[in-house]
């Protein structure tokens, strides 16, 4: 989990961002000062009114009195905030991704030891059955029954190793490795039931990353708000006058904010600091509910599968033996045989159905929770 943590794909782009947004930081270190400007104009008197031309050069230097500067300070911090939480995220969403794939690679392992004891005695069986039938001892029908009975495990054999080639491929890939050829542990999953202290004022991954994005958007706004307040500009002036005299001055402008104040733009982020404040109200409730449920299902499935273990399984096997001794004793049909040993595989390979579900449980609500219980 720490490897994927630290080297799944989708890890390696959230990081990506993370440090790309500090470049927003930038922003919060500008001066509260505009780009000066320079304006130049000259002016000729008409029909001899003035003696010569006149020149006059204006200096204006822009500055921001209403906090702006603050405002994307704010705006800046929180969307590096944001990206930390979905970083968060996305190192909870690979956490869960090599549950998934690691619970599917050991139960597929297990499949596969259990479907190639199946095949070799399927196998067994079937040569057993012609060479009875080549001294007369035995009928074409059960030969074929057998030899039907050894392709149905072949098939499921080539299916577990596929199962096993795309578990191991997703477990690479979400390790940040070319292959993964260990062998891995126990294939029973963690167990949920452990006490787990309630998800409250957003402690989930998902949970902060949206209220994270809340407070991106509402800083957004306020720094939209505050830019629509117009930045008063202080002008000095020099110039040469049409008798060559030299002329000084200064001054002060500033727009009045009438009807353009961004009010459009700063209404949009205040609307999506709503939405996301209500997802992550939402989600909390929702999140709750969900880890709850995951943990009385995985406990449903815990005692399906002691039962399975304990009762079903064992008579599954007693029957199998006493119809081969009837068989043997010539009382039954191989179909009977073939029936009592593809129970016994059914209920073998739904036991490791019920651990397979037991492990996607566990990786959905690490993908809610952020890590294991």
């Amino acid at each position: 989990m720490q490897a994927a943590r630290e080297r799944a794909p989708e890890v390696s782009m959230a990081q990506a961002s993370s440090t790309s947004s500090r470049a927003a930081l930038e922003s919060a270190r500008l001066a509260p000062f505009g780009n000066p400007y320079l304006e130049v104009t000259a002016e000729r008197g008409g029909q001899g009114v003035t003696k010569d031309l006149t020149v006059n050069g204006t200096l204006w230097m822009p500055m921001e009195l209403s906090g702006q500067g603050r405002s994307r300070g704010r705006e800046a911090q929180d969307f590096v905030l944001l990206h930390g939480a979905l970083l968060e995220q996305a190192r909870a969403s690979a956490a869960a991704r090599l549950l998934q794939a690691y619970g599917l690679v050991v139960v597929a392992t297990e499949r596969k030891a259990v479907l190639v004891e199946l095949l070799a005695n399927a196998r067994s069986e079937a040569d057993l059955l012609a060479e009875r039938m080549k001294r007369g001892d035995a009928i074409r029908p059960d030969a074929s029954l057998a030899g039907m009975e050894v392709a149905r495990q072949e098939v499921l054999l080539a299916e577990t190793e596929a199962d096993l080639v795309r578990g191991r491929a997703d477990l690479a890939r979400v390790v940040g490795r070319d292959e993964v050829t260990e062998t891995l542990g126990s294939s029973r999953p963690p167990s949920l039931s452990a006490p787990r202290k309630l998800v409250k004022g957003g402690t989930t991954p998902h949970a902060r990353a949206l209220a994270a994005e809340a407070h991106f958007h509402a800083s957004a706004a306020e720094r939209w708000r505050r830019e629509g307040k117009s930045t008063l500009s202080v002008g000095l002036s020099a110039g040469r006058g049409d008798y060559g005299e030299t002329r000084l001055g200064g001054g002060v402008a500033y727009a009045f904010p009438t009807f353009r104040t961004n009010r459009p733009e700063s209404a949009r982020a205040a609307a999506e600091s709503v939405r996301a404040s209500t997802e992550q109200r939402i989600y909390e409730s929702v999140a709750e509910r969900q880890l709850r449920s995951l943990r009385r299902e995985q406990e449903e499935v815990t005692a399906a599968l002691a039962v399975l273990t304990s009762k079903a399984l064992p008579a599954a096997e007693d029957a199998v033996r006493a119809v081969r001794e009837t068989y043997a004793a010539g009382k039954v049909e191989l179909l009977s045989v073939l029936l009592s040993q593809r129970e016994l595989s059914t209920l073998s390979l739904r036991r490791l159905e019920l651990l397979a579900r037991s492990w996607q449980l566990v990786a959905e609500y690490v993908e809610i929770a952020g890590d294991l219980p």
